[in-house]
């Protein structure tokens, strides 16, 4: 079981991903709306894993994976997200996040998940 922190700006989302996490048997320890929030919520709760999206309102979640890979190195991220230019994705490869998927693509997060826990 992982220890998971969800930053979606979309609500439905939050919702969505906690519910498959949960019933996966994950922990979901929190959620949060931008990458600002994710950085102040992966201070407090330190958890195994984060899912971040890249389009938020406030500091994107590209922004706010540096604020965390800045401060924590180990942080495991995976970018969950419907952004499909190659440059973002390319930006997320070089800060260090373990994957970047599609959002609809809960098998490979799943499956993303199950190597991490090993």
């Amino acid at each position: 079981m992982l220890k998971v922190l969800i930053v979606d700006d979309s609500s439905f989302m939050r919702k969505r991903l906690k519910g498959l996490l949960k019933e996966a048997g994950h922990q979901v320890v929190g959620t949060a709306r931008d990458g600002q929030e994710g950085f102040e919520q992966y201070e407090l709760l330190k958890p195994d894993l984060v899912i971040m999206d890249v389009t938020m309102r406030g500091v994107d979640g590209i922004e706010g994976a540096k604020m965390i890979k800045k401060v924590h190195p180990d942080a495991r991220i995976v970018f969950m997200s419907l952004v499909k230019d190659p440059k973002v994705i390319a930006e997320a490869r070089r800060i260090g996040s373990l994957d970047f998927i599609e959002k609809k693509d809960h098998r490979r997060l799943f499956a993303i998940m199950d190597q991490e826990n090993m």
